[in-house]
């Protein structure tokens, strides 16, 4: 082997260590730039979430301060509905309260037609009462 070939040997091995060194570079350089590409996108995907995240907590958060607004309106009317009811309550204990006294201090109290429309007379003011007794010894 003469010199000449070695040589050509070792310029051909620097030159194939050359295109590995270059391809190994470009496929590190292509390779970064997809990585790049595939780091923006999942970055643009991450911002649409977040979005979309904060966008859910809002309408969580909207649904959370109505059940509270219903929730306080519900109170009101319970607490409403229990005064009217109280009210209703002592009016009705008021009105017979009331009709009580009309009858301690009506004298006709307990000369009020019955169902039937006859009158009750034993307590008729006229006799005295002495008529219904008459009517009860009739029964006897």
């Amino acid at each position: 082997m003469n010199g000449q070939l070695w040589i050509w040997i070792v310029v051909a091995i620097v030159v194939i260590a050359v295109i590995v060194v270059v391809a190994i570079l470009f496929g590190r350089r292509a390779k970064a730039a997809v990585d790049r590409r595939r780091a923006a996108d999942l970055r643009e995907r991450a911002r649409a979430d977040a979005a979309g995240a904060h966008e859910h907590s809002a309408q969580a958060a909207r649904a959370e301060a109505d059940a509270r607004r219903a929730e306080s309106e519900a109170e009101r009317l319970r607490n409403e509905a229990a005064e009217r009811q109280e009210a209703s309550e002592k009016a009705d204990r008021i009105s017979k309260e009331r009709l009580r006294q009309a009858e301690a201090l009506d004298p006709d109290a307990g000369n009020v037609p019955d169902e039937r429309g006859d009158r009750d007379e034993r307590n008729d003011p006229d006799d005295g009462g002495r008529r219904g007794l008459r009517n009860d010894r009739r029964g006897d």
